[in-house]
């Protein structure tokens, strides 16, 4: 495997050092355009941190956004590899296009970071509770709010580490259809369109892409390529019936194929060529009915949503098992304020939500002992004081009880607070409590013969708390951060246990804690008119009990780091976009046979250089390509599965107004 020895963390941040003298010795001197002054200081709402919408300078906990402005620079296509650039964030990835994908924040498990829709669940009970990651394109994606830290008090089980809300592109005032369409390497096809349509009162919105690989071996030692095609559609609707009264609903269809390959469990333990595939379909739709009269203190919002997962595995053709699950979920949500001018000086929020979910697992004989059909529900209660007492000063507290049908009452709380201390500088900090329910493959198990269920397991607790440091200089043309963070984990559960008796793999709950800390940098910055800048790095210590002493948890990289350049030039026809994303060494574990004894092996470090280009041929069309692997960088993120090399893609996207 190709080592990775010239870029570094040191090697990242030093680039923004780089840019800092760069903006040092142009601040006197550059004269920019109105349109360049200030961007980086965010007034922008953001949705997903409180009960109800917050200005980003006041949020307390490290929050990310990731713009639709963004998502075009890169060109990426999947959510996940957009999420490799942000702080505290490691992606594994078994494979190429379509396989599976887990991310794991500040060292958390990955299905302890709640991911929504559009502020809406979309954690898949069918998948271990995990978000299906690798089949989230980007095509209908307007921005990403990632708020890192414990969420429980606002949002329930699952937002241990933290929340990502994927807010999807709504109707807009002005009618438009854009399209995109794309070919590369690896026999790959992407196409795309979008159309939006309004009126006074009324704004619509469909979209609907396809993606199509060939791919690469999953298995790193194989030969045989892995495809994947996915086709997403989506729908949007806002209609306003009165001043006072919005009714907001949407909807979303998901088709996937992914071929991928098995597990060698007679000689290696690790992945050999296999023809594996999984055919899955997701189905979301949601409506909200929001009351927010313009000159009122008080507003509400009354919500219904529904999910539907299915997951069918194939081997060489031959139904193997599958696994589905169906979610609905009713809310209510009203909020008060009073103070004055500031709507936030003061503002009470109460939140109640029920949701029931059906789960049911299938193997490959309909009469076997691994089916499964069961149901839990919740019903929870939230609330929330957001206050301001002086200028520059704001805190919260949050508090939620969810009234588990398993489970019993699980209590979750926040205390968090912001402070601008002066004109350029801001302090914050949180701590908070979240919960993680376990799993109904964990309670129930699905492979009778090598898997025990276990009913009794209790729900995952954790408690964290972050301080954090931001500043911005030179008319908001640098932003520094800094933030440091610990979190530990209680009844954390180990799917990987050996039951003495029964001779099978189970689940149980740790009796001692995990510990997950480190601290995150960041740096934005605007050098010249034109010419964007963003770097950061993370350390992090996670570790669990072992025998022996602590062992640093699976998959978790202490060094991550990445730095993308995004110019703008010739009056903005063209854009030409940089992104460096470098993971350290991390431990795996290989349960190689007969004895299938877990034995660590450790991962090499890499960093991986994408580029993107854009040139505009018309007001309306746009020629683009990009390369992904610039340096054809040889590495694995899960233990013997490959990554693609060098990949060259290209073609056009265009925008017409009506």
């Amino acid at each position: 495997m190709k080592k990775t020895s010239f870029f570094t963390p040191t090697a990242f941040m030093l680039s923004g050092l780089f840019s800092l003298h760069v903006l040092a010795q142009d601040a006197d001197g550059v004269d920019e355009p109105a349109s360049e002054e200030a961007p980086v200081k965010l007034e922008d709402l953001v949705v997903t941190a409180a009960l109800e919408p917050l200005p980003a300078n006041v949020v307390a906990s490290s929050l990310t956004i990731i713009t639709r402005e963004d998502i075009e620079a890169r060109q990426v296509k999947f959510v996940a590899d957009l999420l490799r650039d942000v702080p505290g964030f490691n992606v594994s990835q078994s494979g190429g296009a379509g396989t599976q994908t887990q991310v794991r924040v500040r060292g958390a498990e990955a299905n302890q970071i709640l991911v929504l829709l559009d502020g809406v669940r979309a954690n898949d009970p069918a998948s271990s509770d995990e978000f299906q990651w690798q089949y989230a394109l980007t095509s209908d994606v307007e921005r990403i709010e990632i708020v890192r830290g414990p969420q429980s008090s606002i949002w329930g089980s699952d937002a241990v580490a933290g929340v990502v809300n994927i807010i999807r592109r709504k109707g807009s005032a002005s009618r438009s259809l854009s399209a995109r369409a794309e070919l590369g390497s690896f026999g790959t096809t992407d196409l795309a369109a979008d159309g939006a349509w309004s009126s006074d009162t009324l704004r619509l919105r469909a979209g609907v892409s396809h993606y199509d690989t060939d791919g690469i071996s999953a298995a790193a030692v194989g030969t045989e390529k892995d495809g994947a095609e996915n086709t997403t559609g989506s729908l949007g609707l806002e209609w306003d019936l009165t001043d006072a009264l919005t009714l907001v609903a949407s909807a979303q269809s998901v088709d996937t194929t992914s071929e991928f390959d098995d597990i060698d469990s007679a000689i290696t333990g690790l992945p050999e060529d296999a023809d594996r595939v999984t055919e899955g379909s997701q189905a979301y739709w949601q409506g909200d009915l929001r009351f927010a009269p313009a000159a009122s203190a008080w507003s509400g919002n009354l919500g219904v949503s529904y999910s539907d997962t299915d997951n069918d595995n194939f081997s060489a053709g031959a139904f193997r098992s599958s696994t589905a699950a169906e979610v609905l979920e009713l809310r209510a949500r009203t909020s008060v304020s009073w103070g004055g001018k500031n709507a936030a000086a003061h503002r009470l929020t109460f939140a109640l939500d029920h949701r029931e979910t059906d789960f049911s697992a299938r193997g490959a004989t309909s009469q076997s002992a691994d089916n499964q059909d069961q149901s839990m529900d919740v019903t929870g209660i939230a609330a929330e004081y957001v206050g301001q007492p002086f200028d520059g000063f704001n805190w919260s507290v949050s508090g939620r009880r969810d009234d588990n049908s398993d489970f019993g009452n699980i209590d979750t709380w926040q205390i968090a607070a912001s402070h601008q201390v002066e004109e350029h500088v801001r302090v914050r900090g949180s701590y908070g409590t979240g919960s993680k329910s376990p799993t109904f493959v964990e309670r129930y198990g699905f492979f009778p013969g090598f898997f025990l269920a276990n009913p009794d397991l209790k729900p995952e607790e954790s408690k964290g708390w972050e301080l954090g440091v931001e500043s911005d200089w030179l008319e908001g043309r640098l932003t520094l951060g800094a933030a440091y963070f610990d979190m530990v984990l209680e009844n954390e559960i180990n799917g990987n246990a050996f039951d003495i008796d029964s001779g099978l793999f189970t689940a149980v709950n740790r009796s001692e804690d995990s510990d997950r800390s480190g601290f995150e940098l960041t740096l934005d910055a605007r050098p010249v008119p034109g010419l964007t800048l963003a770097a950061n790095y993370t350390y992090l210590d996670a570790t669990e009990p072992g025998f022996s002493g602590d062992l640093r948890e699976t998959r978790r990289p202490r060094h991550m780091a990445s730095f993308n350049a995004n110019w703008r030039f010739m009056d903005d026809r063209a854009n030409l976009n940089l992104n460096l994303n470098y993971a350290g060494e991390q431990d795996d574990v290989l349960f190689r046979p007969p004895l299938f004894a877990r034995e660590t092996v450790t991962l090499g470090s890499y960093t991986v250089a994408d580029v993107a280009g854009a040139y505009r041929l018309t007001e309306a069309l746009e020629l683009v390509f990009r390369v992904s692997n610039l340096t054809d960088e040889d590495y694995q993120e899960v233990l013997g599965y490959g990554r693609p090399g060098r990949a060259y893609y290209g073609g056009l996207r265009g925008r017409f107004s009506f």
